[in-house]
């Protein structure tokens, strides 16, 4: 997959985000948040869809990448519905599962995942500051994959200076409740383990945050960072260049102040503390994305899921 070149005219067009939760919302939100202010489109409709698959358990509870990739091709064939013109896959573990669906061989929409955009941002600052070092925090899934740090040994960069750290369930918790208490410990514990494997915690470290849910705690993760690295943190964001590519990649001159249409979908049900958590979140954000999440629609026939999860 390569982050999405857009060279279309100036119809309508829908944009169509998944992820595993909620974390990809701030790509969604960011995404309008560009539009409103400068738009190649006079129309756009926007999908927010959860391919989370299981009420009581995501893609990291199954048993093989096999079972992984055949519960997301269902999800991406469920997406084709909606028409989109692009899916932004907003979650590193599928943007790590999509190359073993059977959809990636011949996708009906325009697919970006957010690894490749990680990667090119990882790579652009690595490459500027070569006496750096990059830890890539991510889900478990992500990081046994290694997709990051085998992409960006190929681009020519010493593995040395790469550093993968695993975060468990960091990101269910942040999917719970963005403003839990027990984030702070959580994030340092992780931090701690990083900086542990790293030869000389000195100098410029970037901290790249694989997990889309990981942005929502960005100034936690420079604090505890700052207390082990004695040189510069320089926090990397995926979801930002993702969100301004999806907007900015086109070739037309005329821009327009465009009517966007949202939609929130998804299979399982969110708690009530969740989404009340995630609209407070979003309406600074982007209070339109808080009123679509506030009214989401649960479709529990969205796309079939299966059950043997590890227990």
């Amino acid at each position: 997959m390569n982050p999405i070149n857009i060279k279309t005219g100036n119809a309508g067009k829908t944009i169509l985000v998944t992820d595993s939760g909620l974390g990809g919302l701030s790509v969604f939100a960011q995404i309008a948040n560009h539009l409103k202010k400068k738009s190649p489109w006079q129309e756009v409709s926007m999908v927010y869809f959860n391919s989370w698959p299981e009420q009581d358990g995501g893609y990291n509870f199954f048993k093989s990448m096999d079972q992984r990739a055949e519960v997301f091709n269902n999800a991406l064939n469920a997406m084709d519905e909606y028409q989109p013109d692009m899916i932004l896959i907003a979650c590193n573990t599928l943007s790590v599962i999509y190359p073993f669906t059977s959809y990636s061989q011949s996708p009906k929409a325009r697919v970006a995942g957010i690894v490749d955009h990680g990667v090119l941002l990882i790579h652009e600052n690595l490459v500027k500051d070569p006496d750096s070092s990059v830890i890539i925090f991510g889900t478990d899934t992500t990081i046994s994959e290694k997709s990051h740090q085998k992409q960006l040994v190929k681009m020519g960069v010493d593995p040395a200076r790469i550093i993968n750290q695993g975060c468990g369930y960091l990101p269910g918790e942040i999917e719970g409740n963005p403003f839990s208490t027990s984030l702070p410990k959580i994030i340092e514990a992780n931090v701690k383990k990083a900086v542990s494997k790293m030869n000389k915690p000195v100098g410029k470290v970037y901290a790249a945050l694989c997990c889309t849910h990981f942005g929502y705690c960005k100034d936690l993760f420079h604090k505890s960072l700052s207390r082990y690295v004695n040189g510069d943190i320089i926090i990397l964001n995926p979801n930002e260049r993702m969100a301004e590519h999806a907007v900015q990649g086109h070739d037309i001159k005329n821009t327009f102040s465009c009517d966007i249409n949202m939609h929130v979908v998804s299979k399982v049900f969110w708690e009530t503390e969740t989404i009340n958590a995630y609209v407070r979140l979003m309406k600074n954000i982007s209070p339109e994305t808080a009123k679509a999440l506030a009214g989401y629609e649960r479709n529990i026939d969205l796309f079939k899921a299966k059950k043997q999860f590890i227990a």
